[in-house]
Parts: C-alpha cells; structure tokens; sequence
C-alpha cells in the first residue's frame, strides 16, 4: 500500500481529530484512563476497517444497488416506531444490545447513492421529469425523520439532498423557486407545522425573552466556550463538566467541553485539521473529473466530503448560538455509535471513489 503526500496528510489530519475526539469524550466520562485507549482504538479501527472493506467492494456494485439499499434504510427508520427505544419523548434508536444505532443518520448516505444511480443511467442529465422525481423522493423520505419526531435530522437530511442535487448539476431554478415558496410558506409551516417544544428552541434563538430553563442549554454552552480563553483552562479542567451544568455533554455539545478545556489555540488546530482534510478530499476529487467519463466517483467523492465539513460547521454554529439547536453531532469527536459508523462509511466510500488507497 502506498500513500501520496496530500493522502497522508489527510490521513494524519484524520487521526489527529479522531484523538482530539477521544481525548475530549475521556475528559467528560473521565472513567478511567482505559475507557479513553478503548474508545480511541475502537474510533481508529472502526474507519480504518470499513474504509478497507469499501475499498475493496468495487464502487460499481455499490451503486447497482443503490435504489435497494435506500429502500431498506427508509423501512428501517419507519421500524424505529415499532422496535425503537424512546429517550426524552423520542423514538430515533434501535438498541442492538451492544450498540444502538440511528437509522435515520444513515439516510444521508443511501440517498446519494440512489440519487447517483439514477442519474448516471441518463449520463447524468436532468430535465424536469427528474429533477422533480429526485424532489419528491427527497421530500417525502424525510417525512418518516420528521415525525419521529426528529425535526432537526430532517431539515438537515433535505439540505444535504438538495446540496447533492445542486452538484449533480439540477437547474438553479428549482433552488431559488424552493426558497422563495420556503420563505413565504414559513409562518404557517411555523404555526401548523411544529411542536411546542421545536417552537421554544426557534423562539429562544430570536428572543432573548425567555426563562432560564429554556436558554440553558445554549447559554452553559457559551459560558464552556467563552471560558477556555486563548489557552484553555486544561485538560480535564471543565467545570461545565465537572459540576454537570451543561446537558448533552457527551453529544450535542461535546465542542464546547473541548473549547473550554483547550481554548482559542485549541479550537484553531480542530478548524486547520478539519480543513485540511476537506480541501484535499475536495481537490483530489475534482482531479478524478478529468480523469474519468464516469462522474460517479466525482460526485459521490464531493457530497462525502461536504456532509462531513457541514456537519462540522453546523455543530460549531450550534454550539454557539448561532443558528437553533439541532441536534447534529459533531463528526469523529461525537459520543455515539451512529454518527461513527455513517461518518466512517462516508470516508470509505471517498477513498473507494477515488482511489486513495493504492495496493
């Protein structure tokens, strides 16, 4: 196996940001010094193992089999209802004993590769046919995630379909005329369309008018962040943590444990790495557009690397306050047996795309 300079920076990138996560997941469990070398090998091995096994399964296969895997995962996700485990009013796990996994995340993979399946059959031409058939599967396979109810999941879900549409090449109209009828649609998407509590978190986004309880969250959240400073207060430092003021810290908010403990310097070296891995999976799969007919490898390879920066971004944005709480986990630094594996997934499918790994 041989690596090129831009693959292994991308590689190392990766298994620094994996350690960070580590780190930071030990800090705020702070069991034992075990757990951290345990969860930090099962993290490493589980990316290194499925990005072996997807290298290996010849990227042909996998998107003749595309509708079907998509269909599988929607089924799975309406199960949720009938064998799911509900935590906090919510039915979005299904518990294997071992391991609970959240089907719904893995919608953002097996629609790409549905999407990438039928669009390659027609040379990846659209016309209004299928730019509306594309439209409607993406819009009503959300609405399972929805009404678990997991609105947050589900708007990221459209967004990222949308996102894969736009850069399978569909005609900007569609995106402008859904923005328009999104804006105007709005007050009583607003008023019929959401639950009390998904109106509090709208609401203590826009007012600063609210109880305690409501903005506690978020506010713990800036009071971790805004506490690290330039040099943090030190690993295993977090009073957040360790005087357990801020909810879902093993999850949700897990960044902001990791800004408190590391600080401005800290969250600076997490922004470079995540960026590095970024571009250089973007530019690596802009080169495989030359380097083939088949634009397979360059879409798929693109979305990957995009969800996994916009997972990012949305998670900081989230975490400080900027945009409504939305539940989106933060990639490789997230406690949680879903969000690993689909990330996981989404990295073997970008070296199985492109072609990283070179026997």
């Amino acid at each position: 196996m041989t690596f090129d300079l831009r693959t292994t920076i991308l590689v190392f990138s990766l298994v620094l940001i994996i350690l960070m996560g580590s780190l930071t997941v030990y800090s705020v469990t702070s069991i034992d010094v075990y757990y951290f070398f345990r969860f930090l090998l099962i993290s490493i091995f589980a990316v290194l193992l499925v990005t072996l096994i997807f290298n290996q399964i010849n990227l042909n296969r996998i998107l003749s089999v595309g509708w079907v895997l998509f269909v599988l995962n929607i089924i799975i996700v309406l199960s949720v209802e009938l064998f799911g485990s509900e935590i906090k009013g919510s039915k979005r796990w299904i518990d294997f004993g071992f391991l609970s996994l959240q089907p719904s995340e893995f919608m953002k993979i097996t629609f790409a590769l549905f999407v990438i399946q039928y669009l390659r059959f027609y040379s990846f031409q659209f016309n209004t046919f299928r730019s509306f058939f594309l439209l409607g599967v993406l819009f009503l396979s959300a609405i399972p995630i929805i009404i678990q109810p997991d609105l947050g999941t589900g708007l990221v879900y459209v967004l990222l379909g949308l996102m894969l549409l736009f850069i399978c090449g569909m005609n900007k109209f569609y995106f402008i005329s859904m923005a328009i009828f999104g804006i105007l649609l709005s007050p009583i998407i607003y008023s019929f369309g959401l639950t009390a509590y998904q109106k509090s978190r709208i609401i203590s986004w826009f007012s600063s008018d609210q109880t305690l309880s409501e903005k506690w969250n978020i506010l713990q959240s800036e009071i971790s962040i805004g506490s690290g400073g330039i040099f943090g207060e030190g690993f295993l430092n977090s009073k957040q943590n360790e005087f357990n003021f801020l909810p879902e810290a093993d999850t949700d908010f897990i960044f902001s444990i990791y800004a408190e403990q590391f600080g401005f310097l800290g969250v600076l070296i997490i922004f470079i790495l995540f960026g590095l891995f970024i571009l250089l999976a973007t530019i690596i799969s802009m080169e495989q557009k030359r380097l083939t007919d088949d634009l397979s490898p360059y879409f798929l390879g693109t979305y990957f690397s995009l969800v996994i920066g916009f997972s990012f971004l949305l998670n900081i944005l989230m975490v400080s306050g900027l945009i409504p709480v939305v539940g989106l986990p933060l990639p490789f630094f997230t406690k949680g047996g879903s969000s690993l594996l689909c990330f996981s997934i989404m990295i073997g499918l970008i070296f199985s795309s492109r072609s990283f790994l070179r026997w």
